[in-house]
């Protein structure tokens, strides 16, 4: 077969200002974005004028629509929307980015109950091979009741369904999952599971992102499965310097077990995205080999997870079981009990019970306590 390359690359928020727009942020990247046959990106937030923003806990964020240009600059041909911003503005939120991105070109993906009635899955053909895209994420604000638009939560009777009808239907099948915990470079020990149970189920490859930190990877019975890819285009304040380096992924689907990691960084300056020199990249490749030497072996990936998620998930759970006195008090004002701030605990207490990685923070921390 004609060999068929794939770019991946991770957190896509076009978050610039109308007027940067213009500003040619990836030209460094020209020639590896060029040679790819198709670059899928997770869009991290909605392109939209609405400012109705959803409740919920976390910042909302939101694109300008001009801020298709940048999309259309780094050529994406896919858009993953199956995340925890896509929703931040509503359903409004989501129709103007499906808009705005397939009428520039851009296809879109893991948004159920569109307007459309498309599937939230994608079959794109290339050099005459068939290549199904699904796209999952965990269970946060985006995701909502089934019937309802939003994002495609990972659910693994629903993974079993989707796989089982796409799978015949197509040569190659690649799952993008938007989980884990973030800042945490390594998968806790049940998101291996999922990433192992998807490829058990026929996907060719799993992809994964969401935490803002480059993770490792694994080749299993010959799928590689990529943990996180860390942030593409993500312009935040006050944020670690992690947060700015990210890698691109490349599959030639020839020979799909050979993948290429390109480390890159984005100026904290002017959001520009840059290659590494060859001492950087070495640094980044060798935190990447050890991160997956850890993930390979599950004894010391589990002790990891619960040296991270002990003290982490201790501070989530006082929040939870032991209010302040002062919380207490207000507790037993009826006339406060809709005060804004309980609202506040409420919706933090429903995430974290719904959010698989962050409920799980709080289960390993207790089973460690009990």
């Amino acid at each position: 077969m004609d060999s068929v390359n794939l770019l991946f690359s991770g957190d896509f928020a076009p978050l610039a200002a109308p007027d940067q727009i213009n500003h040619d942020y990836f030209k460094d990247l020209d020639n590896i974005i060029s040679s790819a046959d198709l670059h899928i990106t997770n869009l991290e937030c909605p392109l939209t004028r609405s400012e109705k923003t959803i409740e919920k806990t976390g910042p909302p964020i939101k694109a300008h629509p001009e801020a298709i240009e940048l999309l259309k600059q780094a050529k994406v041909g896919i858009a993953c929307l199956a995340n925890n911003h896509i929703f931040d503005y509503g359903e409004e939120g989501i129709n103007d980015t499906i808009d705005l991105c397939e009428g520039n070109g851009i296809d879109t993906i893991g948004i159920i109950s569109r307007k459309d009635k498309r599937d939230h899955w994608l079959i794109k053909e290339i050099k005459g091979k068939r290549i199904g895209f699904l796209n999952y994420c965990e269970h946060e604000f985006s995701v909502r009741e089934k019937g309802l638009l939003g994002a495609s939560g990972y659910d693994p009777v629903n993974a079993f369904y989707d796989i089982s009808e796409l799978r015949p239907e197509v040569d190659f099948l690649i799952v993008i999952y938007h989980g884990g915990n973030e800042y945490y470079p390594l998968p806790r020990p049940d998101l291996k599971k999922d990433f192992h149970y998807l490829a058990d189920l026929g996907a060719d490859a799993v992809i994964g992102h969401h935490t803002h930190v480059v993770s490792g990877y694994e080749i299993y019975k010959g799928k590689p499965l990529v943990y996180s890819l860390g942030n593409f285009f993500f312009p935040y304040e006050g944020e670690p310097d992690s947060w700015s380096e990210g890698i691109l992924c490349i599959f030639n689907l020839k020979e799909i077990t050979n993948i290429e990691i390109i480390p890159f960084y984005q100026s904290k300056a002017d959001f520009r995205i840059t290659l590494l020199n060859s001492n950087q990249q070495n640094r980044i490749i060798k935190d990447i080999d050890k991160l997956s030497k850890i993930i390979h072996d599950d004894k010391i990936l589990k002790e990891s997870w619960l040296n991270y998620a002990i003290p982490t998930g201790r501070g989530m759970a006082y929040q939870i079981l032991y209010p302040s006195k002062i919380d207490k008090i207000i507790e037993k004002l009826w006339f406060t009990r809709d005060f804004k701030r309980e609202r506040k605990k409420r919706r933090s207490l429903f995430n974290i019970l719904r959010c698989t990685s962050l409920k799980q923070l709080i289960l390993d921390y207790l089973k460690n306590e009990l």
